[in-house]
C-alpha cells in the first residue's frame, strides 16, 4: 500500500500574490481552490463582512489579516477581495454559510490591490500613489494635495470619495495592501510615528464612508516589541481595526481538506493502519480523528511548526507539500507508524542557505551537526541509532521555537515519543505496558546520546525531565582531543601506557618503591613450597631505574612501547623483560587519544577538565579490556637473552594449566606475568632451577633431593641480587 493510495493529494507549491488576484480568471480559481474552516467561518460571517458591508450603517473599522508566511493570509484577502469585486464567484465558495453572509458584500466594490515593496517612502505616499494610479484607470480624476498642504488626511477621503461616487455610485471602495508590517519594520523611529498616525485616520474613515480597508501583516502588530515605544500610538491605532486571526486550526484545516484529503474509505483504511500503533502513545486513541484527517503528517508538526520564531518565512504548507510529494509512490511501512513529524523540517531547514544568515540558526545548525556527527561515529548501540538522530534533529527544530536559544527548555522523553511517533521495531515482545516499554527507550536512547558525547551540544533539566540541545556547551571536545593527540610525542604514549599498565598489575593505588620512579615492592607465589619471593617491579630499562636496596630474588621489565631506551642486557639470571609487541591500529589509536585527553585534563579546569577526565576513563577502561583480552598474544618476554612468545615459553601447555585456573574462572592479567616469571616445581633428582620463567631460569644449580619433605630454603643458597649496583 503506498501513500498515494490513502490520500488525494493537491499540492500546495506557489506562494498566492494578492494581486494575481486582479484577473477574473485567477480570482475565480483562488476562491474555488480556498478551503474555510469552522472558525475562519465564524470570523468571516461575524467580523469581516459586517465591516466590510456599508448597506446598515455600523461603527465600521478596518480590517488587519494576521498569519505568518506561507499560511494563506495573502490567499484570504484574495478570496475576499474577489467576493467584494465579482458576486458571481459567490457560487465558487466552498462554505454554504460564508457564501449566505457574503451576499451583503458581494459585487459591490471596486478594488484596488497593492504590495508593499522595498521602499523609503511614507506610508501616505505609498497608498495615496496607489489609489490615484488606480482611480485614473477606473475614469476616476483626483489628486490627493501634499502632505505638507494638509492637516488632517480624513478630508483629502471624504473629496476622493465623492469623486469616486460620481463614476460609481452604487459601489464602495477596498483597497487592500499586503506586507505592511515587513514595511513598518524598516521605518525609523519618527517615520513610524507618521506612519502610524496616518493608518489611524485610514482606519477612522471607514466609518462614515463607502471606502474599507484591508492590509495583511504576520504577526500582530499591536503585540510587537519592535513598537513598544510607540505603544500610545498602537493603542489608538487598534481602536480603529478588526483583527482577522489564521490560527493553526485554521492551517490544518487547509491541510487536511485540500493537501491531503481523503475519502471515507481511504479514512478507514488509514484508521485500520494507526490502530495497533495507538498503544504505544499517550493520547493517539483520542486524537485518532484528527491523526487520520492529516496522514501521514502528524498533528503536532504544525503546532511546532509555526512556533519556529528565529526562523522568518515559514511557509507550512508549501513545507508539507514539498514533504508529501517524496512519499507518494514510497511504500506505507508497516512496522512502525509511517507519519511525517516536526524532525522532517530539520533536513530542510539546515538545507536552506539563506537561513545560515541568521546568527541563531547558524548556531542552532553547527551545534546539531557535530552532534549528530558524534552520534554517526561513536553511538555505542547501532539499533538505536535511526532514533538517535531522530530526536537529535527534533531537539534542533525545538531549539528554534524559543525566544532564547540559550534557556534550558525542551522536551521530555514523553513528548519526544509522541510527537514524533517514535518507535522501535520488537518492543512489542517485551510484554509489559508498551507506552511505558517505549518510553523507557526513548530514556535509554537520550542517555545514550548524552554518553556519547560526554554530555556536550545536549542537556537535561532535572526539574523538568526536558532535555535540550545546549549552545553554551558547545566545545567538541573529541575533535580537540584528536587534534591534541596529533602532536604527542612517543614520551606522552609511554607515559599514558604506564598508566594503562599501573592499572591491571594493579600498582594503581600502590606507593612506588623510590619516589620518582616507577618501581614498587613485588612478590610472587610458588605454589608447590607455599610460599612467595620478593622482587622488585619496574616499567622501563635496567639503566633508568633506581638502586634499590635491599636487593631481592627478582627484577621485572616492562619496557618502553614506542621510545625504548638502548640499554644492554647483561643476560642476568634475575632479570626477566616484558615488550608489548603485537599491538593494532586500535590500540595505539585509543592511546594516544588517552594520552591527549590525560595532557588536556592537566591544562583545563572547571568543566572542561571533567569532560577530559570522563573521556580519558572510558578510554582507559576500553585500553584494560584489549590487554586483557590479548594478555596471551601481544607479549614478548625476554629471558637471560632469549626471547619468546607467552605461548612459546608454555612449552605446549596452556595457560590455565599453567596458572592453576579452573575453566570457569577468569585469568587475571596480574596474575598471567606472575605465572610467566614466577617459580614452578621441578621433578625430584634433577638439577634444582629456581625459574622463574617455567625451568629454563638457572640462578643456582644443585640437585633436588630424593625425598621432598624437606623445603626449599632460599637462605642455604648464594644470591645472585648481592651483586654491585643492586
Amino acid at each position: 500500500m503506498r501513500y498515494g493510495d490513502l490520500i488525494q493529494f493537491e499540492p500546495i507549491e506557489s506562494v498566492v500574490q494578492l494581486r494575481n488576484a486582479d484577473k477574473a480568471a485567477n480570482a475565480r480559481q483562488l476562491v474555488s481552490n480556498y478551503v474555510i474552516s469552522d472558525e475562519m467561518a465564524e470570523r468571516l460571517t461575524a467580523v469581516t463582512i459586517p465591516n466590510l458591508q456599508f448597506d446598515q450603517p455600523i461603527d465600521n473599522k478596518g480590517l488587519l489579516v494576521v498569519g505568518n508566511y506561507g499560511t494563506g493570509k495573502s490567499h484570504l484577502m484574495s478570496v475576499i477581495s474577489a467576493i467584494c469585486e465579482h458576486a458571481d464567484l459567490l457560487s465558487a465558495l466552498s462554505n454554504t454559510q460564508v457564501a449566505q453572509a457574503a451576499e451583503r458584500i458581494a459585487g459591490k466594490f471596486k478594488v484596488v490591490r497593492t504590495e508593499i515593496g522595498a521602499t523609503t517612502m511614507s506610508l501616505r505616499e505609498i497608498l495615496v500613489g496607489e489609489l490615484e494610479e488606480h482611480l485614473g484607470a477606473m475614469g476616476v480624476s483626483y489628486s490627493f494635495p501634499s502632505a505638507d498642504q494638509v492637516s488632517n488626511n480624513k478630508r483629502a477621503f471624504e473629496e476622493m470619495m465623492a469623486a469616486f461616487h460620481q463614476a460609481y455610485p452604487d459601489h464602495g471602495l477596498l483597497l487592500v495592501v499586503d506586507e505592511l508590517l515587513d514595511y513598518l519594520r524598516t521605518r525609523k523611529d519618527q517615520e513610524l510615528i507618521l506612519d502610524l498616525n496616518y493608518l489611524r485616520e485610514v482606519g477612522e474613515v471607514c466609518k462614515g464612508l463607502r471606502f474599507r480597508f484591508m492590509a495583511g501583516v504576520q504577526e500582530a502588530i499591536f503585540d510587537s516589541l519592535r513598537f513598544a515605544f510607540v505603544a500610545d500610538q498602537l493603542r489608538r491605532v487598534k481602536d480603529r481595526f478588526e483583527q482577522i486571526l489564521i490560527a493553526r486550526k485554521d492551517v490544518k484545516f487547509v491541510v487536511a481538506e485540500r493537501l491531503l484529503k481523503k475519502t471515507g474509505e481511504q479514512q478507514a483504511k488509514i484508521r485500520a493502519y494507526l490502530t495497533p500503533f495507538a498503544k504505544f502513545y499517550g493520547h493517539m486513541n483520542e486524537r485518532m480523528d484528527e491523526f487520520v484527517r492529516l496522514f501521514p503528517v502528524h498533528p503536532d508538526y504544525i503546532d511546532t511548526f509555526e512556533r519556529v520564531t528565529a526562523v522568518e518565512k515559514r511557509e507550512v504548507l508549501k513545507t508539507l507539500s514539498l514533504a508529501m510529494k517524496k512519499l507518494l509512490d514510497q511504500e506505507v511501512p508497516e512496522d512502525r507508524p509511517g507519519v511525517i513529524s516536526y524532525d522532517n523540517y530539520w533536513e530542510m531547514l539546515r538545507r536552506n542557505p539563506a537561513f545560515r544568515a541568521i546568527p541563531d540558526v547558524r548556531e542552532v545548525i553547527d551545534c546539531s551537526q557535530v552532534l549528530e556527527s558524534r552520534i554517526e561515529q561513536a553511538f555505542t548501540r547501532p539499533a538505536y541509532k535511526p532514533m538517535a538522530l531522530r530526536i537529535i534533529h527534533a531537539l534542533s527544530v525545538h531549539r528554534l521555537t524559543i525566544g532564547d536559544i540559550y534557556a534550558p527548555l525542551g522536551a521530555t522523553a514523553e513528548e519526544l515519543r509522541d510527537t514524533l511517533c517514535l518507535y522501535q521495531p520488537g518492543i512489542e515482545e517485551l510484554g509489559g505496558d508498551p507506552a511505558y516499554d517505549l518510553l523507557s527507550q526513548v530514556e535509554t536512547v537520550l542517555r545514550e546520546i548524552h554518553k556519547t558525547v560526554s554530555g556536550q551540544f545536549i542537556s537535561s533539566n532535572p526539574d523538568n525531565g526536558q532535555w535540550y540541545l545546549d549552545l553554551k556547551k558547545t566545545e567538541d571536545y573529541d575533535a580537540l582531543i584528536e587534534k591534541r593527540a596529533e602532536s604527542l610525542d612517543d614520551a606522552a604514549l609511554d607515559r599514558a601506557y604506564y598508566e594503562v599498565l599501573q592499572i591491571v598489575m594493579e600498582k594503581k593505588d600502590q606507593p612506588t618503591y623510590v619516589t620518582g620512579y616507577r618501581i614498587w615492592e613485588h612478590e610472587v607465589e610458588w605454589p608447590e613450597r607455599k610460599a612467595v619471593r620478593q622482587g622488585y617491579l619496574f616499567f622501563g630499562a635496567p639503566n633508568e631505574r633506581s638502586t634499590a636496596v635491599p636487593p631481592r630474588d627478582f627484577y621485572l621489565y616492562f619496557i618502553q612501547p614506542f621510545a625504548p631506551p638502548h640499554f644492554k642486557d647483561e643476560k642476568e639470571a634475575d632479570e626477566v623483560f616484558f615488550r608489548l609487541r603485537n599491538r593494532d591500529d586500535e590500540f595505539d589509536r585509543k592511546l594516544r587519544f588517552y594520552a591527549a585527553a590525560l595532557d588536556l585534563a592537566s591544562t583545563s579546569s572547571g568543566h572542561a577538565k571533567g569532560t577530559y577526565e570522563s573521556k580519558a576513563t572510558g578510554l582507559l577502561r576500553d585500553l584494560v579490556g584489549w590487554l586483557q583480552k590479548h594478555m596471551t598474544d601481544a607479549w614478548e618476554v625476554t629471558y637471560q637473552g632469549r626471547t619468546k612468545s607467552l605461548v612459546e615459553w608454555a612449552k605446549g601447555k596452556s595457560i590455565r594449566e599453567l596458572s592453576g585456573i579452573a575453566s570457569h574462572e577468569r585469568i587475571n592479567f596480574r596474575d598471567l606475568m606472575n605465572t610467566i616469571a614466577g617459580p614452578r616445581r621441578v621433578p625430584p633428582g634433577s638439577t634444582l632451577k629456581l625459574p622463574f620463567l617455567f625451568s629454563t631460569r638457572s640462578i643456582v644449580a644443585a640437585t633436588v633431593p630424593k625425598a621432598e619433605t624437606e623445603a626449599w630454603k632460599p637462605s642455604s643458597l648464594s644470591n645472585p641480587n648481592e651483586r654491585n649496583g643492586k
